[in-house]
C-alpha cells in the first residue's frame, strides 16, 4: 500500500486506522499453514476478563507480546498469536448485574469494546483464532477436562475448609484471596466448612518440582513464582503413637531442635483428624471452627483457633508425650499435615505455646529416654483446592444426581451441558437451582429422572487449558479440540508473556500438561512441560499503588489513544521500564515518546520519501570514513536490538533504536561540517541506515514505521519485510 500522507506533520489519526485496515486486507497476521522446514512459534498471553474495557495492565502485556510476535515474523518464523476472552466467573456476573444485562449480553459488549481497543492499538492478533470461554463449543471442553480429571481421581468431592466471601456469596480458591480479602470485592473472607468439588494436585507436586530443572527459558520471576506456589519446606519427620496404638507422623522444619518440641499441632483438614478425635465435645469444637468460619483477624498466631484434642502423642526418645492440638495455623505454613511445635526457635509456635500453658493438658505418660528417630522429609504448602462455585455464570459441572444411582457423570457425547441462553443472575446465590428447565435430567445409567448439579466450575478450571484452543482453527474446535493435528505443531508454547500474578495459573497448567501426557493426549511432550519460555512482567502502578479499577486509580486508554495515538502509547509502555520492573505510570514517558516520534518523523520523512531502492555508495565519493563509521554504528545497533528482541528486553530495544537515530543524525552533521553537503553516496548511506532504523522500530511503533516505509517507496509491508542483515 502506497503512502497517502498529505502533510509533513505526524498525525496519528491520519495514519493508524489506514494501516490497520491495510494489515487486515493483506491478512498479514493470519496464522500460516504448515510448510516444510518451518519454525513454528506460538506466543501466549494471559486472556483478559470480560469486565468492561482494557486497562493499562493489558496494554503492557500485549504491547510486549505484540512487539515479539512482529519481530519473529520478520525473522521468518511461523507465528501463532491470538487472544481469547476469559468470560466466565464472578467478575462478569457482577458486571452483568450492575449493567442490567444477561451475562451473554455483557460478554459480547465487553468483547466488542476490547477488540476495538486492541485493534486501535495495532496488536497483530489473528482474530480468526480468537475464542470466548462462555461459548458452548469452548466450555464443552472444560467439562470434558473435568470428566477426565474425575476419572483419573484428580477431581473429588469432599467436606473441607474453604475461603468464603459473604459479600459475593461464593467459595473462593486460595489464589482468589489477597491478604485475607476477596480478589473481586475486597471484603474480608473467612474459612468455612463446605461440601465442594476439589482439584487434586498432590500427585504431581514432586514432578512439578523436578520439572523446574527444565525451565531454562523462564525468567527468574517466573521460576520463583513456581517455587512460591510449590511452597516446599524441608525438614524431618518422626513417627509417634498414642497409648492405644494410633499412629501419627509429624513434621518439623527445625531439624536441629526436635528435642525442644512442646506440642503437636494437627491441621483440621488432616485426612486422619476425625479418627484422631475421640471426645464428642472436642469434635464439636473442631466442627465449629470449620462451619463457623475463621475471620481475617483470627488468622494470626495470637488469635487463631486452637482446640485441645485431649490426647497425647508419644515419640520414641522424648521424655514425655506431647499434647496434641488442632489448629488451622498449620495449613498455611505446611499444608494439611501434623507438625511439632518448637517454641524456642519458632515465633508462631511460641505464641501458641503461651496460650497452651494457660489451658491445654500437657503430659500424660512417660517414655523411655534416647534420641528420637528422624528422617529427612519435605512438606508442600500447595494443596488441593475447591473448583465448584455457588454461582450461575460458569461451565455447568457435567454431573447428575439420581436417587437410584447416586452422582453420575454425563456421557461425553452429551456434552456440552448448556447454560440457559436467557440466564440472568441476581447476585443472591445460584439461580440455576431455581431453573427447572436446567435441573430436570435423565440418569445416564438407569434412564430414570435425575437432577443436574447446580454448582458451576470456577473460571480457574477454564484457565487449566487456556493454552490449548489457539492451536486448533476455530471451525474445527468443537469436534477436535484435544486431538487436532496442529497440536504437535504448536505445543509446547514457544513463549508465554504474563503478569506477575500468574504463578498459580502457570503451576496448574504445568500439572494439566502432565495429566494429559499421562492419558495419551500429549504424548509428544514427554517431559510434561507445556511452555518453553515464560516472561512474567511486573504490574503497572499509579500513585504508588497497583493500577486497578477496584481501587479507582486507573488511566483511560481511550483518552490516551485519542490524545497521542497508539504508537506513542505503545512506545511509552515499552520504553519506560524493563518488563521485569514495576512500570510507574507518569505522563513524562508519554510526552517524551510523543516528542521523539514527532522528531523522528520530521527528520526521516524528507530524507527517504520516494527513494525506492537505495543505491550502493561509491567508495571513491564523499566521506568514505564517516560512511564506514555509520555502517559500524548501524551494525552494532542492529546486533544489540536483535539481542534485545530475542531476550524480550523491549525497553532496551526502544532505547537502542533511539540511539541509532541519534547516530544517524550525528553522521549527517559530521559530513556537512566536513564537506558542506552530502554527496549521493553519503545520502544513500544515510537512507539505508534510516530504513534499518524504521525496521527496528516497527515492532514497537508499527504505524509510524509502515507510513515511513511506504513513503520511502519500499516494497510490501514493513511488518512482513525480512529483518535487516547485519
Amino acid at each position: 500500500m502506497a503512502s497517502q500522507s498529505v502533510t509533513p506533520d505526524y498525525t496519528p489519526a491520519a495514519i493508524e486506522a489506514r494501516w490497520q485496515e491495510a494489515w487486515r486486507e493483506a491478512g498479514a497476521f493470519r496464522t500460516p499453514p504448515p510448510s516444510e522446514g518451518e519454525q513454528p512459534a506460538y506466543i501466549f498471553s494471559a486472556c483478559p476478563f470480560t469486565s468492561g474495557s482494557a486497562h493499562m495492565g493489558h496494554i503492557r502485556s500485549y504491547s510486549i507480546s505484540d512487539a515479539y510476535a512482529r519481530y519473529l515474523r520478520t525473522r521468518g518464523r511461523s507465528v501463532l498469536f491470538s487472544i481469547g476472552f476469559d468470560a466466565f466467573g464472578l467478575p462478569t456476573e457482577i458486571g452483568a448485574i450492575k449493567n442490567q444485562l444477561t451475562p451473554n449480553e455483557w460478554v459480547q459488549q465487553c468483547r466488542a469494546r476490547m477488540r476495538d481497543q486492541f485493534d486501535r492499538l495495532g496488536y497483530s492478533f489473528d482474530w480468526e483464532r480468537e475464542w470466548v470461554t462462555s461459548k458452548p463449543e469452548l466450555y464443552k471442553w472444560t467439562q470434558w477436562l473435568f470428566l477426565l480429571l474425575l476419572r483419573e481421581g484428580l477431581v473429588y468431592h469432599a467436606e473441607g475448609q474453604v475461603d468464603w466471601c459473604d459479600n459475593c456469596k461464593t467459595v473462593l480458591a486460595s489464589l482468589q484471596v489477597e491478604d485475607g480479602a476477596c480478589w473481586r470485592c475486597h471484603e474480608p473472607t473467612r474459612l468455612v466448612e463446605r461440601s465442594q468439588w476439589y482439584l487434586g494436585i498432590s500427585r504431581y507436586l514432586e514432578e512439578n518440582e523436578r520439572g523446574m530443572e527444565l525451565l531454562g527459558g523462564w525468567n527468574p520471576a517466573a521460576v520463583g513464582a513456581q517455587r512460591t506456589m510449590l511452597g516446599r519446606v524441608d525438614g524431618v519427620e518422626l513417627d509417634g503413637a498414642t497409648l492405644d496404638g494410633t499412629q501419627l507422623t509429624v513434621f518439623t522444619p527445625h531439624a536441629d531442635h526436635v528435642d525442644d518440641a512442646e506440642f503437636v499441632a494437627l491441621s483440621p483438614s488432616h485426612p486422619d483428624v476425625d479418627a484422631w478425635i475421640l471426645d464428642d465435645e472436642v469434635r464439636a469444637q473442631v466442627a465449629r471452627i470449620r462451619s463457623g468460619g475463621i475471620a481475617r483477624d483470627e488468622r494470626g498466631a495470637d488469635n487463631v483457633p486452637i482446640v485441645d484434642s485431649g490426647r497425647t502423642l508419644g515419640i520414641a526418645g522424648y521424655r514425655d508425650p506431647l499434647p496434641v492440638i488442632v489448629t488451622p495455623a498449620v495449613d498455611a505454613r505446611f499444608g494439611r499435615t501434623a507438625v511439632l511445635g518448637v517454641p524456642s526457635v519458632d515465633r508462631t509456635d511460641a505464641a501458641i505455646a503461651r496460650r497452651l500453658r494457660r489451658g491445654a493438658s500437657m503430659f500424660a505418660w512417660k517414655l523411655p529416654p534416647g534420641p528420637p528417630r528422624v528422617r529427612e522429609a519435605a512438606r508442600y504448602k500447595a494443596r488441593d483446592f475447591p473448583i465448584s462455585r455457588q454461582r450461575a455464570w460458569g461451565a455447568p459441572i457435567p454431573l447428575v444426581h439420581c436417587d437410584s444411582c447416586g452422582t453420575v457423570p454425563v456421557p461425553e457425547e452429551q456434552l456440552p451441558v448448556r447454560l440457559p441462553d436467557d440466564l440472568r443472575p441476581t447476585g443472591e446465590g445460584n439461580v440455576l437451582a431455581q431453573r427447572e428447565d436446567f435441573l430436570a435430567a435423565t440418569c445416564p445409567q438407569c434412564g430414570g429422572a435425575a437432577r443436574r448439579e447446580t454448582d458451576t466450575l470456577d473460571c480457574h478450571v477454564d484457565g487449566l487449558w487456556q493454552w490449548f484452543p489457539f492451536s486448533a482453527p476455530a471451525g474445527e474446535r468443537e469436534n477436535a479440540m484435544f486431538s487436532h493435528s496442529e497440536m504437535e505443531r504448536w505445543l509446547p508454547v514457544h513463549q508465554v508473556i504474563w503478569g506477575a500474578d500468574g504463578g498459580g495459573s502457570m503451576f496448574d497448567q504445568r500439572m494439566t500438561a502432565k495429566v494429559l501426557r499421562d492419558v495419551g493426549v500429549l504424548p509428544h511432550i514427554e517431559h510434561g512441560e507445556p511452555h518453553e519460555r515464560v516472561l512474567m512482567h511486573e504490574m503497572v502502578h499509579l500513585d504508588g499503588r497497583k493500577m486497578s479499577k477496584h481501587l479507582g486509580n486507573v488511566v483511560d486508554p481511550d483518552e490516551l489513544l485519542q490524545r497521542v495515538g497508539a504508537d506513542t502509547v505503545r512506545l511509552a509502555v515499552l520504553y519506560a521500564a524493563a518488563p521485569t520492573n514495576v512500570l510507574t505510570w507518569t505522563d513524562q514517558a508519554l510526552q517524551y515518546c510523543r516528542r521523539w516520534l514527532v522528531a523522528f518523523w520530521g527528520y526521516a520523512l524528507p530524507r527517504i520519501e520516494g527513494v525506492g531502492e537505495v543505491p550502493e555508495p561509491d567508495p571513491e565519493e564523499g566521506s568514505a570514513k564517516l560512511r564506514a563509521r555509520l555502517d559500524n554504528w548501524r551494525g552494532v545497533a542492529l546486533r544489540r536490538i536483535t539481542e534485545n528482541y530475542d531476550g524480550l528486553e523491549t525497553h532496551r530495544a526502544a532505547r537502542n533504536v533511539m540511539t541509532l537515530v541519534e547516530r544517524i543524525r550525528d553522521y549527517e552533521q559530521r559530513v556537512i561540517r566536513q564537506q558542506g553537503e552530502l554527496t549521493a553516496s553519503d545520502t544513500a548511506a544515510l537512507q539505508s541506515a534510516l530504513l534499518t532504523a524504521i525496521q527496528c522500530l516497527a515492532p514497537l511503533a508499527p504505524h509510524v514505521a509502515e507510513e515511513l516505509w511506504a513513503a520511502a517507496g519500499q516494497e510490501g509491508l514493513v511488518a512482513l519485510a525480512p529483518w535487516p542483515e547485519q
